[in-house]
């Protein structure tokens, strides 16, 4: 799940002139909820996919679009799919203990395939960490471009000094010191401070796919 979810739900508010009470009462929440749901302070918490649907059917707009940022907000699922489907590419994916020997070697244990659009066919795929109430029930794979700069706030999958396998990073360069949080929170403070030299990258993330587990 992308965390621009937030914006889309403000947006919808904004748009149809709903209160966060109205929205709460209208999913069965508190009021408090919805609002924990929107900050981005430390008292923020998450939804699950369960009441991101909820507030999608309340608004008559697609939930995959509300969860994902995928497609827009009125186009179905089913459409999406057929038009990705006529050209898709389809792309290996590893989890990131397997990256460091892909990249070295050109092989390495692949965790499936996934089909993607056309112009992510020379990305590789790495399962992204998802938390809070979605890890249990969805797997994410981030897409990897190894060839494309990366820029402030890009993902990046890198490796930082002293540790072995790579990870996600948020990224973000001021002077000569590039700032880092770890995946795409950057609501907390940074973890880490380092030079150009000191962080090893990997390639940018440019796309992300997530699957319901069975």
């Amino acid at each position: 799940m992308d965390y621009g979810y937030q914006e889309r739900i403000v947006s919808l508010l904004k748009e149809n002139k709903i209160t966060n009470n109205e929205l709460a009462e209208a999913i069965g929440k508190g009021k408090a909820t919805i609002g924990r749901y929107l900050t981005k302070g430390p008292t923020r918490t998450y939804p699950s996919i369960e009441d991101l649907a909820l507030i999608a059917d309340y608004f008559n707009v697609q939930a995959h679009w509300l969860c994902f940022g995928v497609g827009d907000k009125y186009t179905e699922a089913n459409e999406i799919t057929k038009a990705a489907s006529t050209s898709a590419a389809t792309v290996s994916y590893y989890s990131r203990t397997e990256v460091t020997k892909l990249l070295e070697t050109g092989e390495a244990e692949s965790k499936g395939t996934i089909p993607v659009p056309p112009e992510y066919k020379d990305c590789f795929g790495v399962l992204y960490p998802v938390g809070g109430t979605v890890s249990y029930k969805w797997d994410c794979v981030a897409l990897v471009n190894r060839n494309q700069e990366w820029i402030n706030d890009d993902i990046v999958l890198a490796r930082l000094p002293g540790n072995p396998h790579p990870d996600f990073f948020t990224l973000v360069k001021v002077g000569t010191t590039i700032h880092v949080w770890y995946g795409d929170d950057t609501t907390k403070n940074a973890i880490h401070q380092v030079n150009d030299d000191e962080i090893e990258i990997l390639g940018v993330v440019r796309w992300g796919t997530w699957e319901k587990r069975i």
